[in-house]
């Protein structure tokens, strides 16, 4: 390794470690900033993307950063300028604009993001795989220890266990499983490396099994959907390898199975103690939240039809006059459509759509045996962007993240080292600029909102209703 790699390597050892310890403690840690889980989950994750802004004090991270935005298909990069302009003007010109231009910036953000993420793995492709997977999978391991500790502790003490608090509240989690749709598959990865020794194997087989169980137990539709969806895409573009991969996936899936079960005949067993969820809650509630995610469609396409230039503002779909509890759609492309307005809405779609097919495309060049981590990350993003189709997940603070994560893992491992060819021109340092200009500009913004939002949310009273959220925990709440 030269100099100049080993600096690179040295520089986004920061960065790295900022991504990664949010990745291991925001399943399991609330800050207590704020009076609710959900909104000190988003401080949490602006709080992550904030300190991102340190690493560029080092030369290397810009020019890198700068050099990701350039690797991009020009498609890709006019569609996203698209996206921010498009949301910026929605912004402006909506009724809370407070609310938009929160959203605005935070997508900036989770764009930056994406683009560390991809120059940081181009830069060190060994050190970022290694890094990223352990903190993906001692998040995971943290949530299945707090629970089961949790869980018996309430049981040693005679207590019927609440499913939705603690277990929700302490995960920092709103909807569980919209968080376990971007990792279910790469929880088990670290027992299939080579080196591994056999009890390292078992440990982490362990591990991930429980996390399945935790899946079994609270689980919901769209993210069986979306495993259905991920396995079919490994299986249609793997040449190689596919039913090993896919094998691996299911014993471990169907060890959760087991723990599932004979965790539900234990409690069957004692009538003091809670039901586990399972299937059944899935079952149970049947038709009714069909019902509630069609009326939501029709409301999202009401205000498309009327709003179609510029939509009703990014964030603000809660505040529009609808009958539902929701605060947004639970599906992002009929959120963006409605709240961005055609125009970025479609260049949002547009985005998702060409990481979807240039993830799937690099299957076809991959096989189990040669990078199992390529097709889990895929087989990953292709589950959670599944489960975003009917829960809307990208609302969430914990998918956000996991999604731009995903993304400029993906993106990074396909393109080839570092080059400084342009480093040195006139256009290059203006558009270096830009970037970091429009990165402060957006931590900026949200940092002011947010600090705003911080004293009204502490004097709503406890009897307030708490309606479903979206970017804060009154989704459909705006006096401030």
């Amino acid at each position: 390794m030269n100099l100049r790699n080993l600096e690179g390597t040295h520089a986004f050892s920061l960065t790295l470690a900022i991504v990664c310890l949010y990745l291991m403690f925001s399943p399991v840690w609330t800050p207590g900033i704020a009076p609710r889980a959900y909104d000190d989950a988003r401080y949490f994750e602006l709080g992550a993307l904030a300190l991102l802004l340190f690493s560029f004090t080092r030369h290397v991270v810009r020019n890198a950063v700068t050099l990701a935005w350039l690797a991009l298909d020009i498609r890709a990069r006019i569609l996203l300028l698209v996206l921010l302009a498009g949301g910026a003007l929605s912004a402006a010109a909506s009724s809370a604009t407070h609310l938009g231009l929160l959203e605005v910036a935070l997508l900036a953000q989770i764009i930056l993001l994406m683009l560390i993420v991809s120059a940081a793995v181009r830069e060190n492709r060994v050190q970022a795989d290694s890094l990223l997977l352990i903190a993906i999978v001692a998040g995971a391991v943290l949530m299945v220890s707090k629970f089961w500790v949790t869980y018996l502790l309430y049981a040693a003490e005679g207590k019927i266990f609440p499913w939705d608090s603690p277990f929700l509240d302490f995960a920092n989690v709103r909807f569980f499983s919209q968080y376990q749709s971007y990792i279910l598959l790469l929880v088990i990865l670290p027992a299939f490396m080579p080196g591994a020794g056999k009890f390292v194997r078992a440990m982490f087989f362990f591990a991930a099994a429980n996390f399945w169980a935790l899946h079994w137990m609270v689980g919901t539709r769209a993210a069986w959907i979306g495993l259905a969806v991920a396995c079919a895409v490994v299986l249609a573009f793997v040449r190689q390898g596919r039913w090993a991969w896919l094998r691996r996936q299911i014993i471990v899936a169907l060890a959760g199975a087991i723990v599932f079960v004979t965790h539900s005949h234990i409690v069957g067993l004692h009538p003091q103690m809670a039901p586990v969820p399972g299937i059944k809650s899935i079952v149970e509630r049947g038709q009714d939240s069909i019902n509630e995610r069609l009326e939501l469609a029709n409301s999202a396409l009401g205000f498309i039809r009327d709003h179609p230039l510029i939509g009703v503002g990014p964030g603000q779909f809660g505040l529009q006059p609808y009958a539902t509890f929701a605060a947004h759609p639970h599906n992002s492309p009929l959120q963006l459509l409605s709240e961005y307005g055609v125009p970025a809405g479609l260049a949002g779609i547009a985005l998702i759509g060409m990481l979807a097919v240039f993830a799937a495309k690099t299957l076809n060049r991959t096989t189990a045996a040669a990078d199992v981590l390529q097709i889990s990350l895929v087989a990953a993003l292709a589950m959670g962007l599944t489960d975003s189709l009917f829960s809307g997940n990208l609302i969430m603070p914990h998918s956000q993240m996991l999604f731009g994560v995903l993304a400029g893992w993906i993106i990074g491992r396909q393109l080839g080292a570092r080059s400084g060819v342009y480093e040195k021109s006139i256009a290059f340092v203006h558009l270096r600029f830009a970037i970091i200009a429009i990165a402060f500009l957006a931590v900026g913004i949200s940092a002011t909102l947010s600090l705003e939002y911080l004293p009204v949310v502490r004097e709503i009273p406890a009897w307030f209703p708490t309606w479903n959220p979206h970017f804060w925990q009154y989704g459909r709440f705006s006096a401030w």
